[in-house]
């Protein structure tokens, strides 16, 4: 008989890795399979390189349902924060509680999750992809094209097929398990937004209306893009529309952008009554922005430009997906599937996704320690 490890975890990112350190310091056999060929790759592209690791509010106003409510009040910010000062990654918050590390740079992060794994000596995999998951007497067989792996815990932490990952959804179908419909999410909005505004840059107020119901309002930065809106605000209305997406299919919805919202609409038209300026929009919007504007009714245009939502960018653009492994069937105090006992998913394979500013790697981080406090005192009885 082949080795067989206490836990295999499947994926190599964020999660998995996580689980994988907190797992064999607490004296379990654990091993790590990647289908790439290495561990931690997209980390180093989150928060623009960055790492946005934490997020000081972690509401569950953020996220598309309530699953995360145990983690988080299990490992709140603070036992989070603990976590990654083992690892010797020392943090800093920015003003809108958005949580890096200290050097802002990625590869801190991912270095030091390495060094660890090095130092505990874990089994890492990688350019394996598991085909499939099969129940056996001593556990769990992992089978890829080449090569089989034993287990008594099975732990999928892959993430989804957003930017450069793969989707492994599938691996715990036959057991059951349900799929939702999975949605880009994080991603730039198709809309025919502006013309010749091409790489324009604006802080505006954007409003987001999914059949005519306000779901989204805020202040922050757009960037324009050819027949797409882009930037944080627009990230942030693309998981509405996602998470629309993945209840009811297609939907009408549309946003409203204020380019002045400084100024009510009065001040506004008063202000544009009494320049003496041959264009008075010179100094007040950007010159490829203005040129949209004409007419008597300035002013209203200006605080009302409405934009069709005609999609989201392709998956390639996506940070994260909406949808993924029905939550109902598993344990939110454990991350254990209700199916089959001895599967675990943790993190976005399942139907969770948060909103931009930290929160989808706040919850990996948080299932991951979760379900390794279940997976230990399950196989420590």
């Amino acid at each position: 008989m082949g080795k067989i490890f206490d836990v295999c975890i499947i994926g190599g990112g964020q999660g998995g890795i996580i689980a994988a350190i907190s797992l064999k310091r607490k004296g379990l056999n654990v091993c790590i399979i990647e289908a790439k060929d290495r561990i931690g790759k997209k980390i180093l592209s989150t928060g623009n390189g960055k790492c946005n690791i934490l997020n000081a509010n972690l509401s569950l106003d953020n996220y598309n349902n309530n699953f995360p409510k145990i983690a988080f009040q299990k490992y709140d910010l603070n036992k989070l924060k603990d976590f990654y000062s083992s690892l010797g990654i020392f943090l800093k918050q920015d003003n809108e509680g958005r949580i890096y590390p200290y050097s802002e740079s990625a590869n801190t992060v991912l270095n030091a999750y390495l060094d660890e794994i090095n130092k505990l000596n874990i089994d890492v995999f990688v350019d394996t992809k598991i085909e499939k998951i099969e129940k056996i007497d001593e556990g769990f067989l992992l089978r890829t094209k080449l090569s089989e792996y034993k287990c008594k815990k099975v732990l999928l932490a892959t993430g989804s097929n957003a930017t450069t990952g793969l989707s492994s959804h599938a691996l715990f179908a036959p057991f059951g398990h349900n799929i939702t419909k999975l949605e880009q999410s994080l991603v730039p909005i198709k809309t025919n937004a502006l013309k010749g505004a091409n790489g324009v840059r604006a802080k505006a107020k954007a409003s987001l209306y999914i059949s005519n119901k306000l779901v989204f309002s805020e202040n922050g930065e757009l960037l324009f893009k050819d027949n797409q809106l882009s930037g944080i605000l627009a990230f942030k209305m693309s998981a509405y529309i996602a998470r629309e997406y993945v209840k009811k299919g297609n939907v009408d919805s549309y946003i409203e952008i204020d380019f002045v919202p400084d100024y009510t609409e009065a001040q506004l038209k008063e202000l544009l009554m009494n320049s003496k300026l041959t264009n008075p929009l010179q100094g007040l919007l950007h010159k490829a922005i203005a040129q949209n504007f004409n007419g008597s009714n300035l002013a209203y245009d200006i605080k009302h430009l409405r934009c069709k939502v005609d999609g989201l960018m392709g998956i390639d653009n996506a940070q994260v997906i909406s949808g993924g492994l029905d939550i109902s069937q598993f344990d939110e105090n454990t991350m254990e599937s209700k199916l089959q006992k001895g599967l675990y998913a943790i993190g976005e394979v399942l139907d969770v996704d948060g909103q931009c500013g930290g929160y989808n790697l706040s919850f990996a981080a948080a299932s991951a320690l979760l379900a390794s406090d279940a997976i230990y005192s399950e196989l420590c009885k």
